[in-house]
């Protein structure tokens, strides 16, 4: 079992990335109920920008620090 500092991923990264992929998975999945193609990739845009948001925050030194073994 792996030992993972005291933030438990409560990073401001991790919390960027965990609400815009819910906010587009939100929108995607509206869109799926309304049968509009053109939302549902905006849905998974915001989604792919949360990833990048995420990393980029996590290379300023906003996210967890990596794992020493």
């Amino acid at each position: 079992m792996s030992s993972q500092a005291g933030n438990h991923g409560s990073t401001p990264a991790a919390w960027t990335v965990t609400i815009l992929a819910l906010i587009g998975c939100t929108i995607s999945g509206v869109a799926m109920i309304a049968a509009n193609v053109m939302l549902f990739w905006v849905g998974a845009a915001v989604v792919l920008v949360g990833c990048i948001a995420g990393a980029g925050m996590r290379m300023g030194g906003l996210g967890a620090a990596p794992a020493r073994r």
